[in-house]
């Protein structure tokens, strides 16, 4: 799996002419509880899309991870970072327009980041129109939407510091988590049914310090390494098996010449 920002430009042509996808890790620099470090989206999505780049080999080149998204609703929250969606969106245009330069116009954002999903379709809506790039978005959270649904029973704030996310740390990037720390979420229960941050049907723009005081959902002392394996092994079989169809055309736009 040739990683773009590790080789020459020489190197890099020769990798660009046989990869048929780009692989663009996106997340955010934004609170996560008090047990995970603020790189937690942007190094779980750059975890997960290196094990996918290495799965698809020479078919594939890995780039520069973005390590900035959309996080206005964490800032209450001591080091959040947050860019507006206008300036996300056309981050990753440009990555795109640069990509279709060398040759690639087929994009595989992996997005660490709930916050993102708007924008980043925004994004590939506009590649393809004006770039004739096609870029596909790939979320752990949706790819093992059923999974986590099952392990989550019955709970409606979850996929952000809860024991899910820690978890999936847990086992791709052990070395953000603070295991010492790892307590209770801190919930604000008087929350409208309506608007809960996982199964909302209004859609509101609520900070999350009304969702919780510490920043974490769920229960994050539920957290395990074998809870994590189990839902990365999910994510990388369905992620390896779209990308497959995706560069040989059978998603959208026909086969890449």
């Amino acid at each position: 799996m040739p990683e773009l920002s590790r080789l020459t430009h020489v190197e890099a042509a020769g990798a660009l002419a046989r990869a048929r996808v780009a692989v663009l890790p996106v997340g955010a620099t934004e609170q996560h509880g008090p047990h995970l470090e603020l790189c937690t989206d942007i190094a779980i999505a750059e975890a997960f899309a290196r094990r996918l780049s290495d799965a698809l080999g020479a078919d594939a080149v890995l780039c520069p991870p973005v390590p900035y998204g959309l996080s206005e609703h964490h800032l209450h929250f001591s080091g959040t970072m947050t860019l507006r969606p206008a300036t996300f969106a056309a981050v990753l245009s440009d990555i795109a327009e640069s990509l279709a330069i060398h040759g690639i116009r087929r994009v595989l954002v992996v997005n660490g980041h709930g916050g993102n999903f708007d924008a980043v379709k925004l994004a590939a809506r506009q590649a393809r129109r004006d770039q004739d790039v096609l870029m596909a978005h790939l979320s752990w959270a949706r790819l093992a939407a059923d999974v986590i649904r099952t392990e989550m029973a019955g709970e409606a704030r979850y996929n952000h510091a809860c024991q899910i996310e820690t978890s999936i740390a847990m086992a791709l990037v052990p070395d953000i988590v603070r295991p010492d720390l790892i307590g209770e979420a801190d919930l604000v229960t008087d929350r409208d049914p309506y608007t809960e941050p996982h199964d909302s049907v209004v859609d509101v723009p609520i900070w999350f310090d009304e969702w919780t005081a510490n920043g974490a959902l769920g229960d994050p002392k539920a957290s395990s390494v074998e809870l994590g394996e189990r839902i990365v092994a999910v994510v990388q079989e369905r992620s390896v098996g779209f990308a497959r169809r995706f560069m040989d055309g059978l998603v959208a736009g026909g086969p890449r010449s």
